[in-house]
């Protein structure tokens, strides 16, 4: 399971697993008393304590360090610590698309950053028809659904609860652009379609979990 917190990807493994990374950090202690601003670079974390990893979450959504770079949390049982996590978050589903048209993909500018339409599910509703849904009140753009790309996971803060949000993504058909207007109301200031090239630059100045989609959905392109 891998968390974008404030953008730093956080992820969590059995601590059986072995890796061949390199960290800048490892730490072997428990975490009550680390402070996440003395930490920088790659890090691993060998933890006992869901607890401690929970406050350590929490500590991250509420203040941003640019110094991490990544994180990587070893425990006993993944299932369980993921488990325990999720009961301390508020859960939210959201679902979005990567449309794709004449080998361009849909990107939107939302608050200054590029993105991917996307948002959160209405009571009740599937994934899939969220996905399509948001993507067409985003854009203006009517799809098509393929296949599942993939799912990312990230935190924030709203009316003083933390929140962790999954959103499910989709491969999406462009099957008709004419009607194609960003929606002002989601702050949404652009919609564009993108090379290969031009989503690698627009990558600069998004997020992270932004990446990640795009690279999982050229790794899907590759597969067919």
């Amino acid at each position: 399971m891998k968390i974008y917190i404030n953008d730093i990807p956080v992820r969590i493994r059995d601590r059986e697993r072995e890796s061949n990374k390199k960290f800048d950090v490892v730490l072997d202690s428990d975490i009550d008393d680390i402070q996440a601003i003395k930490l920088k670079g790659k890090v691993l974390i060998k933890e006992k304590s869901n607890e401690a990893i929970n406050r350590l979450l929490h500590i991250m959504t509420d203040k941003k360090y640019n110094k991490i770079k990544q994180i990587e949390i070893r425990v006993k049982n993944k299932v369980k610590a993921q488990q325990y996590l999720k009961s301390k978050f508020d859960i939210v589903q959201a679902a979005g698309g990567v449309v794709e048209k004449e080998g361009k993909i849909l990107m939107i500018l939302r608050n200054d950053l590029w993105d991917i339409p996307k948002g959160k599910l209405e009571k009740k509703e599937k994934k899939h028809e969220g996905a399509v849904r948001e993507v067409e009140e985003e854009t203006g753009v009517r799809v098509q659904l393929e296949e599942k790309i993939c799912s990312t996971w990230h935190t924030y803060i709203r009316n003083k609860k933390y929140v962790l949000k999954k959103t499910t993504w989709y491969r999406m058909t462009c099957l008709d652009d004419s009607q194609m207007k960003p929606q002002k109301e989601e702050n949404i200031q652009k919609t564009v379609w993108m090379t290969d090239n031009e989503v690698d630059v627009a990558m600069l100045h998004s997020f992270k979990t932004i990446g990640r989609v795009v690279e999982k959905y050229r790794k899907l392109l590759q597969e067919a």
